[in-house]
């Protein structure tokens, strides 16, 4: 022991002994350093321990390496009895008077103040907790207490005093402040651990791309929504094959939209697409059809049309591609084809051919070519002639119909022409001399080879007259005719327009009316009959197929003559009516007029007054010695009554008011004037006033 001593005495010269941190001790007091042997172990010996020195005891060396600390916790049990003779009676005075070392406050000792962990781990917080009595723990989060559950979990050990939680499943939403809290009788200590979570999620491709299906032709675009942390590398392929930009596809990446666009699709388009989207975590992928169809195409048509003698052969030749395979058809006039003796259907070297031998002229029609599959037709068709001129076999009749009346009731003309001609002849109608267009409206045309037809739907006077129709080919022509007569009450086309016209000018009234058989015409003002006389004329005048223009007009007219006009036009089928109203203006005319030559004296007052009337209401103006008269003129009032009555008031009129005074009334058709001279005489000093 002396020697281990002896061999330590530089370590104790520099050691020190603290008592809960603060109290110290000397080594000569009761604690010494001992180094043993082999120098690695050093003995720490605490002597003469009393009472008052439970708790934690730390030591620090200084060695030529650096600091060296160490710490204890000393509990222990000091016999505070009195000594004598019996052993029995000692003891249990000894146990009675234990005195137990002082308790300490909690101390919490942890190795990693900041934890980091990716989403969707499991985070550790471990810390040692040391204290006596042994403290109460608790954990918080953001302040908020933690209660284990399936997402937190607290592991205890006992005999390490260690403290563990567990955090599973890590969100990002969990990373923060996490504070673990120690607290028994004598204190209360604490550590906060910084959680930081990495955020990571493995690639998912959001958007299902479905099979598709598009014509030739076509832009396609697929698009697909890709999602992860980090961002995932995504590609498209094809086949399994990488899908390379050009100037036909183009992939646009727009994190998290991935687009990839093909335009004018072709039938190589056709296959097996994919997606696929990776990331550090993994790799996802999905896969979806493309399907290029094509409705036939004509690569060869028929040509154009065919002119052939009887006896003879023809053969009619297309050639389309599709995809998939079209079905094939042939037509004449809209009819199925079928094979018999004379007509062979084949397909030879990818062409499709319809032969005919021994063409009779029954054979002369329009044939048709059609191939079709599931995405569309084309079609081609072309005309074999086997000459023949037109014969009429049976002509039009003449027709009489009745225009759509009141009741609403439609009444249709046809003209129908039984003919015989190969190849099928051209068609042309006319109406009085004048060719008709073929989309005209009311018209519909129904040709066959063996019949000719002309819908006139809805006729109206418009469409009467004389039908021809001439039929023909290269081999000849036809014509014939028939009339179409349509009765119709009586139609008013241009309706009456209300008239507003100065006095003593022409009124000229006129409306445009159809109608079969011919209307008569009455006019009317204020519901009398106007009859023709001097100044008053009534006619009419042809205006068109079945159309005519009644005239009423009147000389002169005086303001008496205004009011409601009306014309009624009338024939078997029925009457039209239109109305309209006449406004006549006049110019100002001065009806009464308290304004003359006069003299007065030297302050008397004088008031002139006009009554005028006119249309439109005149408007009154007054001069004085050809000067106009102000309205604010304060001698001089100038006041108008009911737009009828006008007056000029002079107040104490003086010397220099003498002179001509005129009223002038008018609008916008005429004016009136009248006019009266003032004399103004001194008033003498003895007149009174």
């Amino acid at each position: 022991m002396d020697e281990l001593q002896s061999g330590s005495e530089d370590l104790v010269k520099n050691a020190i002994k603290t008592k809960d941190g603060d109290q110290l001790f000397k080594p000569d007091e009761g604690f010494k350093a001992l180094m043993g042997d082999d120098e690695d172990t050093v003995t720490f010996v605490f002597q003469h321990v009393n009472p008052d020195d439970d708790g934690t005891l730390t030591s620090v060396a200084r060695t030529t390496r650096g600091l060296l600390s160490f710490g204890a916790v000393v509990q222990g049990e000091v016999s505070h009895g009195h000594q004598g003779n019996d052993t029995t009676d000692s003891i249990a005075s000894s146990a009675h008077n234990k005195k137990p070392f002082r308790h300490w406050k909690p101390s919490i000792m942890v190795e990693k103040t900041e934890v980091v962990v990716n989403e969707g781990d499991q985070a550790m917080l471990q810390v040692q907790i040391n204290g006596y009595p042994k403290p109460d723990f608790r954990c918080t989060f953001e302040d908020v207490p933690i209660k284990p559950s399936k997402k937190y979990k607290i592991y205890h050990e006992n005999a390490e005093h260690i403290l563990m939680l567990v955090i599973k499943d890590v969100r990002f939403k969990d990373a923060g402040i996490y504070t673990i809290m120690a607290e028994n009788e004598i204190g209360f200590a604490s550590v906060d651990i910084v959680l930081q979570v990495i955020r990571q999620k493995y690639p998912e491709i959001k958007t299902r791309i479905e099979d598709l299906s598009v014509g030739v032709d076509q832009l396609l675009v697929m698009s697909s929504e890709v999602d992860g942390i980090p961002a995932p590398e995504v590609q498209f392929l094809k086949d399994s094959k990488e899908i390379i930009q050009s100037d036909r596809l183009k992939i646009n990446e727009k994190c998290p939209l991935y687009t990839l666009s093909i335009s004018d699709t072709t039938l190589k388009d056709s296959g097996v697409y994919s997606v696929v989207a990776t990331n550090a975590l993994a790799q996802v992928s999905q896969f979806w059809c493309v399907y290029i169809y094509s409705k036939p195409k004509f690569l060869q048509k028929l040509g154009s049309d065919v002119e052939v003698f009887q006896g003879e052969t023809v053969i009619l030749k297309a050639k389309i591609e599709s995809e998939p395979v079209a079905t094939i058809a042939w037509f004449k006039n809209e009819f199925p084809v079928f094979p018999d003796d004379r007509v062979l259907i084949d397909d030879e070297d990818g062409f499709f051919i319809l032969k005919l031998k021994n063409v009779v002229i029954q054979d002369a029609a329009i044939y048709k070519f059609r191939a079709e599959n599931a995405h569309g037709f084309v079609e081609d068709s072309v005309r074999i002639y086997v000459k023949k001129a037109p014969t009429i076999l049976r002509g039009p009749e003449d027709a009489t119909v009745l225009e759509q009346d009141m009741y609403h009731i439609i009444h249709t003309a046809v003209f129908s022409i039984d003919i015989e001609a190969f190849p099928r002849p051209e068609v042309k109608w006319f109406l009085d001399g004048d060719e008709l267009p073929n989309n005209i409206s009311g018209l519909a045309r129904i040709e066959t080879d063996e019949n000719i037809k002309l819908i006139v739907n809805e006729p109206t006077t418009d469409l009467s007259g004389m039908y021809l129709c001439k039929i023909s080919n290269e081999c000849g022509s036809v014509r014939t005719n028939a009339n179409l007569t349509v009765n119709c009450s009586p139609r008013i086309a241009v309706h009456l327009n209300d008239v507003t016209i100065d006095e003593q000018c022409k009124l000229d009234l006129s409306v445009i009316v159809r109608g079969y058989p011919t209307p008569a015409f009455k006019w009317f003002r204020n519901d009398q009959e106007i009859c023709a006389d001097k100044r008053a004329e009534v006619r009419m005048e042809n205006y068109g197929k079945h159309k005519y223009r009644a005239f009423c007009i009147i000389n002169e007219i005086s303001y008496a003559e205004r009011g409601n006009y009306h014309v009624e036009a009338t024939n078997k089928f029925g009457t039209a009516k239109s109305k309209c109203i006449v406004d006549v203006l006049t110019k100002p005319t001065i009806l009464e007029a308290n304004m003359r030559d006069m003299c007065v004296r030297e302050g008397d007052d004088i008031t002139y007054t006009i009554r005028a009337f006119s249309k439109p209401p005149p408007v009154a103006s007054w001069t004085w010695e050809g000067e106009l008269i102000a309205a604010d003129d304060r001698n001089k009032l100038i006041t108008t009554h009911e737009g009828e009555e006008f007056r000029l008031g002079l107040r104490k009129a003086r010397m220099v008011d003498a002179g001509i005074y005129q009223c002038t009334v008018s609008n916008s058709v005429g004016k009136a004037r009248h006019r009266a001279v003032l004399a103004v005489v001194r008033r003498k000093r003895d007149d009174s006033v």
